[in-house]
């Protein structure tokens, strides 16, 4: 039974198959050429779907806000300030003494105080004084001098005022006249008590000055300084001076004023005052800057006089801060006063007339720059002219070839200038600068510009060794000076008309080196040797200065 249903299956199984085979049509293709397939064209709907509204609705739409404020919260978080960590600050000594003595100095003190730092204020005192020997046993020629002043800073937000009050004491002897020969044998010598000069000098500066950092504000430094001057005889000048400059910019125009009032009044001398204003303006640019302006002076005295002149000056960067070069021109009315003729000379006699000098024009050029990080120059030259320059003079005197002291003569001088300065610069370890002049001059009455070298060159250097061994120098040389002197031949009497000769000064040459041992940050030990070539030069006639001479002594911090 089993076998029978088997066999059963098999041939209904391959019935099936057969009747399927022979539904399949068969064919045969015969290939000549590339198959190239192709495709019946069908037709597609061609028109767009619409939709047909026979009703149209506009619907406008309207749009309003809420004013209602959200309450939102936050809470700052504070951020610390930025430190920069640097070098701790080197702690300050109020103040120091330095106490010397030498062959030619006996004694010589200086003390020092003053405030340690502060934002607000600053303010010290200073003292000294000095004792100089007598010039080659020259009778009367030693000299001393001592000096005391006050000063001090008040420090606010947009000013800074500053004062200094000063007294000095300067003693000194006409030692010159002893040298002098005599006109006649029956000349007497003056008494010691007339060839003696003191000369007491009182000072009060003042200043105010704005210390913004908005440039375009309006800025001011404004001067005020008070002087009297007394001598042996009791001769006072009082010269008061005020001096202030307005600044203020205006886009890249900067615009400028400053005002000038000087009154000056000495007993052997009418009184005089100066009065100026000078405008300027300024444009800055990338590279240049150009400046130009107008000098207005007055000069009150004996007879008033209105003085112009014009102010211009031009800057250019040709390769910036390396090569500026530049030129100007200006003018103006210097004080000559008893004060600064006795600063520079002591030797004048206190019957001298005081004139201002008129620098007509001074034309100048130059450039300066720097030749690496180290050397830096500044090369110039001036053309000038002024009317009543002051030259010194010695005059015949009753018993004396020449007077003990110096009168002032005035001359319209004709004057080129070329100057020349360089530094050098090492770090802190070691420095020189070196600076030389040359001068022309050409005078309109005088036979010479008298004691006016035509040169004069100054080196100065310091080095540092470690802070602990520090060794300065200075050499300096000025070139012959002419100087007027008198034919004694052609005095006789009665008294005639003397002549007058020229007398040449030698060239001065003086090289000083001075050592300093630091033992401690506060104590330190120093030795000066002075005018090592030991000679006596004449910087005026008949008044020979200091031959060698060597002084030391010790400075002590406190």
């Amino acid at each position: 039974m089993r076998n029978r249903l088997i066999l059963l299956v098999f041939f209904c199984l391959f019935l099936n198959q057969a009747f399927a085979q022979e539904k399949v049509l068969s064919d045969t293709f015969t290939i000549v050429k590339a198959y190239r397939p192709s495709i019946i064209e069908a037709k597609k709907i061609d028109f767009q779907p619409e939709i047909v509204d026979t009703i149209k609705l506009d619907t406008e739409l309207k749009y309003s806000f809420i004013n209602k404020q959200v309450p939102t919260s936050f809470q700052i978080e504070p951020i610390a300030a930025a430190t920069i960590k640097g070098e701790p600050l080197v702690k300050l000594h109020q103040g120091y003494a330095r106490l010397g003595i030498g062959n030619a100095l006996l004694p010589f003190g200086e003390i020092y105080y003053t405030n340690l730092r502060s934002k607000d204020y600053a303010w010290g005192v200073h003292a000294k004084y000095f004792n100089m020997r007598e010039v080659n046993d020259i009778e009367g020629s030693g000299r001393s001098r001592a000096n005391f002043e006050v000063f001090g800073k008040r420090f606010w937000k947009t000013n800074t005022f500053e004062s200094k009050i000063s007294y000095s004491i300067d003693q000194l002897n006409y030692y010159g006249y002893y040298d002098l020969p005599s006109l006649f044998p029956t000349s007497t010598e003056l008494p010691s008590d007339q060839l003696e000069q003191k000369y007491s000098r009182f000072k009060a500066d003042f200043r105010l000055q704005s210390t913004k950092r908005d440039s375009f504000n309006l800025r001011h430094d404004v001067n005020m300084h008070y002087g009297m001057l007394t001598n042996n005889s009791g001769g006072t000048e009082h010269h008061i001076r005020t001096a202030a400059n307005f600044s203020q910019f205006k886009d890249k125009e900067l615009y400028e004023l400053d005002v000038l009032v000087d009154h000056n009044q000495y007993d052997f001398d009418n009184e005089n005052t100066i009065i100026a204003a000078t405008p300027q303006i300024s444009t800055i640019g990338k590279r240049f800057k150009v400046k130009v302006g107008l000098g207005l002076y007055l000069n009150a005295g004996e007879e008033t006089d209105f003085h112009f002149y014009p102010l211009a000056e031009l800057k250019y960067n040709v390769i910036k801060d390396v090569l500026v070069p530049y030129a100007g021109l200006k003018g103006e009315i210097r004080r000559v006063n008893y004060h600064s003729i006795t600063k520079e000379n002591p030797f004048v006699a206190e019957q001298i007339q005081l004139a201002n000098s008129n620098e007509k024009y001074n034309l100048y050029a130059g450039v300066r720059g720097t030749l690496s990080s180290k050397i830096s120059f500044n090369l110039s030259g001036s053309i000038l002219k002024t009317d009543a320059a002051y030259l010194y003079i010695q005059t015949p005197d009753t018993n004396r070839l020449l007077s003990k002291d110096f009168f002032l003569t005035y001359d319209e001088l004709d004057e080129v200038r070329l100057k020349g300065e360089l530094i050098y610069r090492h770090n802190e370890q070691f420095k020189i600068m070196g600076q030389a002049e040359y001068f022309n001059y050409e005078t309109n009455q005088e036979a010479e510009a008298w004691h006016r070298p035509d040169l004069k060159v100054n080196v100065s250097g310091e080095y540092n060794l470690k802070n602990k061994i520090i060794v300065r120098a200075d050499l300096f040389y000025w070139g012959e000076q002419k100087a007027r002197g008198l034919d004694i031949s052609s005095i006789s009497l009665p008294i005639n008309t003397p002549e007058f000769t020229v007398n040449t000064l030698d060239a001065i040459f003086d090289a000083n080196i001075g050592f300093e041992y630091r033992y401690t940050k506060r104590l330190s030990a120093f030795i000066q040797f002075n005018n090592i070539g030991g000679i006596n030069y004449e910087k005026y006639q008949n008044y020979p200065l200091q031959g060698f001479n060597i002084w030391g002594g010790l400075t002590y911090g406190f």
